[in-house]
């Protein structure tokens, strides 16, 4: 049997991995589908001049999913028309040409003052949803995930909208007429829990969650609650590690309000990210608002304002993210944790020791980050090619559209190929595959191809040939 040991990427080569589809960091942004504008910040501008601008804040960052709230609100009492189709078009062919997927969500309500004079009937909201499921399936390439939104401001299922409302017939309504392969987020795993019969296998399957109130501590808004030795929360750990999960900590202005420190606690939101297998998180929020977006400046002013300023309320003049660049994070430190990680992430390309930080590491391994670790045939034999595979990241590769595997012999002929179970992968899990070969000629390469739905395609944390969106390994 013969064995190769394929290099691992160095840290000071890992930055080619930030544009890897469906993970990482991922930013937000609004389109208000009667008008075409964009709402909040930038209300009296395109949603697509928006969309280009928020890109350009992140550029260091380079993240390739951003959150997508498409706003319904002016058709509260209308079915969608033409004008409503085209400017959501429009806004996903301009998604292709910047190569982000959407995390979308579908929102009426804007307004958290006057929540009611926006909301609509179920009856429209189903009616709505009837009117785009087409879109929905023609657009679901360029879809990481869709939440399940509508209800309350934001779409962010607040517990009175909830109340007043049939959410199990709006999130069956959502299921029904969504793509079969979609996973579709909620706020709270009660929502899960009270609206998904255990015979309902299908929807139980694709149902994810993201969480938009991550404040380093437990809260009441947490997805599971703020009791982590609850069942609630027990369950989140199960069911986190088969389905897509995001999350979102809380605009920089906020942070006097709910913490008792300038900045959240990296470790602490760490340990949240790898317990619940975190695909993505917004870096919109929490990171440099404050210097970059003049309407979060202005409430900040606001909030100082209404606050009188009391003793002792003082508002960070950087966001979490940043200050989270400068608190390290060590080997010993992970070890200690039982966070995953590569050893080689520690290590320039001279072997020399780079230094990290929390903001590198969630940047980094927030869901998947696969190696190849093993490749091994028998050469008198030529029947088929092992191949072990790694995953160092928090969750298992689950919004890809599939892993596919290649032998091909000097002449560049496939003469194996072989597909892997994404759920297989989880966190810091080896598994072995086969790759059959169906001509018994030596294999001279073995590919490992990473694709998503809108047919871009991920790379190995391997120093490995990347060619047509194959990494290629040379045996």
């Amino acid at each position: 049997m013969e064995n190769y040991y394929p290099k691992q990427l160095s840290g000071d080569q890992t930055k080619i991995l930030l544009t890897n589809p469906d993970r990482g960091f991922r930013f937000e942004v609004y389109l208000d589908v009667k008008t075409g504008k964009s709402i909040y910040e930038y209300a009296d501008e395109d949603a697509i001049a928006a969309l280009k601008r928020e890109a350009s804040l992140y550029t260091d960052d380079q993240p390739r999913i951003v959150q997508v709230y498409f706003y319904l609100t002016g058709y509260q009492h209308d079915p969608l028309d033409a004008q409503a189709f085209n400017h959501m078009s429009a806004f996903f062919e301009e998604l292709a040409k910047l190569n982000l997927k959407a995390l979308l969500r579908f929102a009426y309500v804007s307004e958290d003052k006057r929540p009611y004079r926006q909301a609509p009937s179920v009856q429209r909201v189903e009616q709505h949803l009837e009117q785009l499921s087409g879109w929905l399936h023609e657009h679901r390439k360029q879809i990481h995930a869709l939440q399940a939104g509508i209800i309350g401001p934001w779409g962010e299922w607040s517990a009175h909208a909830r109340e007043t409302t049939d959410e199990s017939a709006i999130l069956h309504s959502l299921l029904l007429n969504s793509p079969q392969d979609l996973t579709v987020q909620v706020r709270y795993l009660n929502i899960k829990n009270r609206n998904i019969d255990v015979a309902e296998k299908e929807n139980e399957q694709r149902i994810g969650f993201h969480d938009d109130f991550l404040i380093g501590i437990g809260h009441e808004w947490n997805t599971a609650g703020k009791n982590h030795d609850s069942n609630e929360y027990q369950q989140l750990i199960r069911d986190s590690k088969t389905t897509i999960v995001d999350g979102e900590s809380i605009w920089l202005f906020a942070n006097p309000m709910y913490l008792k420190t300038k900045y959240v606690d990296p470790e602490l939101t760490t340990q949240r990210m790898v317990e619940n297998h975190f695909t993505t998180l917004s870096i919109a929020h929490n990171y440099h608002e404050i210097k970059t977006n003049s309407y979060y400046n202005v409430t900040l002013e606001n909030e100082l304002k209404r606050t009188g300023k009391p003793e002792g309320l003082k508002f960070p003049q950087m966001g979490s993210f940043e200050y989270w660049k400068h608190v390290p994070v060590t080997p010993d430190l992970l070890d200690k944790k039982h966070w995953p990680y590569q050893k080689s992430w520690f290590l320039d390309q001279k072997n020399q020791t780079i230094e990290r930080n929390y903001f590198e590491y969630l940047r980094d391994y927030l869901g998947y980050r696969l190696e190849v670790k093993q490749i091994s045939y028998n050469s008198a034999l030529n029947a088929a090619v092992y191949l072990t595979l790694k995953n160092t990241g928090f969750a298992a590769p689950l919004a890809l559209k599939q892993i596919e595997l290649f032998a091909v012999d000097q002449q560049q002929n496939i003469i194996g190929k072989a597909f892997v179970e994404k759920s297989a992968l989880q966190t810091n899990r080896e598994i072995n595959t086969v790759i059959p070969l169906i001509k018994h000629n030596q294999p001279d390469k073995v590919g490992v191809r990473l694709q998503a739905t809108n047919n871009s395609t991920a790379r190995l944390a391997n120093v490995c040939q990347w060619v047509d969106g194959i990494n290629w390994f040379k045996l």
